[in-house]
């Protein structure tokens, strides 16, 4: 049996998985920088190649994988392994497992605010 090698965060997000036989929605679990589990009624096999992409609340934008492979396929769940992120959306997700996302987006928030609050004369 393989271990994992990255911190896992359970999570519960809306998802859309494409294939070169379609696309479909999912629920995304279990994400960690490197993959995800994935329930949804889309047939996928152990080897099959499909793009992802996910809401996060905490996000400000959703995410995109470009490219990920099954791994593992049990019922209507199957483990999936990231490839290749879309052009910045790595180090998002690994903020995002990490709960870094969260900050972020307070801190721009709160910066917004304070550039937007009117000054007394």
């Amino acid at each position: 049996m393989r271990l994992r090698n990255s911190p896992r965060r359970y999570v519960r997000y809306s998802a859309n998985v494409q294939t070169d036989n379609g696309a479909a929605e999912g629920t995304l679990f279990d994400l960690s920088a490197t993959g995800c589990r994935i329930q949804s009624n889309i047939a996928l096999t152990p080897g099959s190649y499909l793009a992802l992409h996910f809401e996060a609340p905490e996000a400000e934008s959703s995410l995109a994988v470009e490219v990920s492979i099954v791994r593992w396929h049990k019922d209507n769940q199957f483990g999936i392994e990231f490839l290749r992120y879309a052009q910045g959306d790595r180090e998002r997700v690994t903020d995002l497992v990490e709960g870094r996302e969260v900050a972020a987006i307070s801190i721009q928030a709160e910066q917004e605010e304070l550039a937007l609050t009117p000054v007394a004369a």
